[in-house]
This record gives structure tokens, C-alpha cells and sequence, in this order.
């Protein structure tokens, strides 16, 4: 049963070393890197769409503001004449805070106006960047189509010669070996390495208990508790 496990994990690295060159291709990378923006650009937009109502709502109150506070300053210019030195001293303490709230709106005016060109810029770039990412996608996801047809013929002759050897291997092991693969484990299976009469992973050397060792003898799988592969044992002849 070891052997045939075996000869499947080797036919089942030349599928995988297949898999390992298009999942990490310049083809792939590219499509996905555009495709993961692409999907999350109406996000954006809507964020920047909001942020831009928000900055425009608070331009045009601070500005109505600003000008009914310009046109009210102007009514205490008519009543600076006079002998009434009290209601002149109001009246000039009053103007004094009009004119100190309308240079604060005129400051806040230019601050939004200047977060609102940002979001203009943001706006443009994120356009800018749309496009780009559109035309790498349209470049490279028919390229990395291409790259995965190119390898179907082959792939499939792997498969043909995995299906063919896995009929020659318990079910339980054969499940075993599959979750580990679909956990991105491999190889799969290990060796176990005997030190000085105790047996260790030869992945990562972690010690097992001896009553492992006996399962192991009598030809089952262990898994190792460190690097999680499945360790078996095969007596050197």
C-alpha cells in the first residue's frame, strides 16, 4: 500500500509542479490583480461619491453662512456714529466678533476646498487606474486561458495515470492523502527516520512516541502533530 501511495505522490508531482507553474504565472497574476480591482472599483467610487456630497453640503452651508454673516457686519457700519459711547462699545465688540467668525468660515471655506480638490484628484486617478486595469484584464485573462488550455492535454494524461494507480489504494488512505493535497500540504508523505532507535519525522524532525512507531511497523499512516504531513515507515533492505 506504502509503494503505491508512493507512485501516486510522484505522478501527483508532476500535476502539481503544473498547477505550482500557472497559479504562479505573470499570465495569472496579472489577470487576478486586475480582476480583485476591478470588482472592488464601485466601492470606491461610491465612497469618493459620498465623501464629495458631504464636502459640497458643508461648502454650501459655511458659504450661506459667510454671506449673511458679511451682510449683518455691514448693518453695525451705519451705527459706528454716534454719542451713545456704550451702544458704540456693543456695537463695535459685536462687529469685532462678526468679522473674528467670518475670517474663521473664510479659513474653513478654503480648508474644504482644498479636501474637495483632493477628492477631485482621487476621482481622476481612481479613473485613470480603471482604465488601466481594464486593459490589463482584457490583455491577460485571454493569455492565461491560453497558458491553462496549453496544459490540458497533459494534465489529463496525469490525472488518467493517478485515477489508475488510486484504484490500488485503500479509500481511508486515499482520503487521507487528498486532504491533506487540498490543504496545500505536499508532499504529502514522509519517511520516518530512526535516531539511535527512536523514530522521527524526516520532514521536521520531530520525535515520535514509540507506540507510533509500532502503528507505523505494521504499515499505517501517522500523522505528524509539527508539520502535519503523513509519515510511513518502510524497512531499509
Amino acid at each position: 500500500m506504502i509503494d503505491k501511495l508512493l507512485e501516486y505522490q510522484s505522478v501527483d508531482t508532476k500535476l502539481r509542479e503544473i498547477e505550482t507553474e500557472i497559479s504562479q504565472s505573470e499570465e495569472r497574476k496579472k489577470a487576478v490583480s486586475a480582476q480583485n480591482f476591478l470588482k472592488n472599483v464601485n466601492d470606491n467610487l461610491a465612497l469618493l461619491e459620498k465623501k464629495a456630497e458631504e464636502l459640497s453640503g458643508k461648502y454650501n452651508e459655511s458659504l450661506a453662512l459667510y454671506k449673511r454673516l458679511s451682510e449683518e457686519v455691514k448693518e453695525y457700519d451705519d451705527l459706528e456714529e454716534t454719542d451713545d459711547t456704550e451702544q458704540l462699545g456693543y456695537v463695535k465688540k459685536k462687529a469685532q466678533a462678526l468679522c473674528e467668525e467670518i475670517e474663521n468660515l473664510a479659513n474653513g471655506l478654503e480648508l474644504i476646498s482644498k479636501e474637495i480638490a483632493g477628492v477631485l484628484k482621487e476621482f481622476s486617478q481612481l479613473k485613470a487606474k480603471t482604465k488601466e486595469a481594464k486593459s490589463q484584464y482584457s490583455e491577460f485573462v485571454p493569455k492565461y486561458n491560453a497558458l491553462k488550455a496549453s496544459k490540458e492535454e497533459e494534465m489529463k494524461s496525469i490525472k488518467t495515470q493517478l485515477a489508475k494507480i488510486e484504484k490500488e489504494i485503500p479509500k481511508e488512505d486515499m482520503e487521507l492523502y487528498k486532504a491533506k493535497r487540498k490543504d496545500k500540504i505536499f508532499p504529502v508523505l514522509y519517511s520516518v527516520q530512526v535516531f539511535g532507535k527512536k523514530p522521527h519525522c524526516s520532514r521536521c524532525g520531530t520525535e515520535f512516541p514509540m507506540a507510533c512507531f509500532d502503528s507505523l511497523k505494521k504499515g499505517s499512516l501517522v500523522e505528524c502533530d509539527s508539520c502535519h504531513r503523513l509519515v510511513y515507515y518502510k524497512e531499509e533492505k
